[in-house]
């Protein structure tokens, strides 16, 4: 709920009326998260309750992959991607490390941050 104040804020903004948020206003949204580094940092504490299945304080590979295959709605090859991400090497990602990677996933137009592939491997170039 806490997108939902930047989301119905920005709806009206557009002319879109309280309440109506459409792609379009979406869009615009994530346009706007590198402005609002905070906000974006916030949602990764919920992101990764959900996502630490067993809640220990940590992602494992497996939990990460549960995540991407959710974010794509199907099973995703995700070759070295958790290797990226485990940037101490300790075999998992701590909330800390997730918080930081998260952040890059959101606003980092630099491929090579790590968190460019918190959701699965880049596309390659065309």
């Amino acid at each position: 709920m806490g997108w939902w104040h930047h989301l119905s804020a920005l709806a009206a903004e557009e002319g879109e009326g309280a309440g109506r948020v459409d792609m379009d206003v979406l869009m615009a949204m994530v346009d706007r998260l590198p402005s609002m580094p905070e906000a974006v940092t916030a949602t990764a504490d919920t992101i990764f309750d959900a996502v630490d299945e067993n809640g220990d304080g940590r992602i494992s590979r497996a939990e990460h992959q549960r995540l991407i295959d959710t974010w794509h709605g199907r099973d995703t090859a995700t070759a070295d991607v958790f290797d990226r991400l485990d940037q101490d090497g300790d075999g998992y990602l701590g909330r800390p490390e997730f918080a930081t990677l998260w952040l890059q996933f959101w606003i980092s137009d630099d491929p090579a941050e790590p968190g460019n592939v918190m959701c699965g491997p880049l596309a390659p170039a065309a």
